[in-house]
């Protein structure tokens, strides 16, 4: 069983390998400005499922770095690395909802989405809680946790 278990290692490791690598030319040339080469590399990795593509590719569309701006495009990608508790698309995905930019804007899901990664340590997240929760009623507060645990429990 070690055998198999050592095999299909192996195996993962061996296809994951080209996306990494994806990833960090992607990253390489995305630091050096050159979104145009950064964007087929990210894209890649990102549609193979790495989160940290994910996010870069969500910024990338939230900025309109090598691609036309575009805020539900970004959404997705972050909602996508989000899915793979992501902090920093988790914290991305609240400052959307509670801007209204690129997403229609919602305090509850902001609260959400804050609280997800401020579970997760991002210190600008519990910040940015505490001010949402002074701008919501204890229904909407409560409806907000009632997502964040059947998110968490989704995962």
């Amino acid at each position: 069983m070690k055998i198999i278990g050592g095999i299909f290692l192996g195996f993962v490791l061996v296809l994951a390998s080209p996306v990494r690598a994806g990833f960090d030319e992607g990253m390489a040339a995305y630091k050096q400005g050159d979104y145009s080469a950064a964007l087929p590399d990210l894209r890649a990795a990102a549609e193979s499922g790495h989160a940290r593509a994910q996010y870069a590719l969500g910024g990338m569309y939230n900025e309109g770095k090598g691609v036309a701006a575009d805020g539900a495009m970004a959404a997705a990608w972050w909602r996508q690395a989000a899915a793979q508790n992501h902090a920093q698309a988790q914290f991305a995905l609240g400052v959307i909802s509670s801007s209204g930019v690129g997403v229609a804007k919602d305090m509850v899901a902001a609260h959400m989405w804050f609280s997800l990664a401020a579970a997760q340590g991002k210190r600008n997240a519990k910040r940015l809680l505490k001010v949402i929760v002074r701008q919501l009623t204890p229904e909407q507060i409560s409806e907000a946790e009632r997502r964040a645990e059947a998110w968490r429990a989704a995962q």
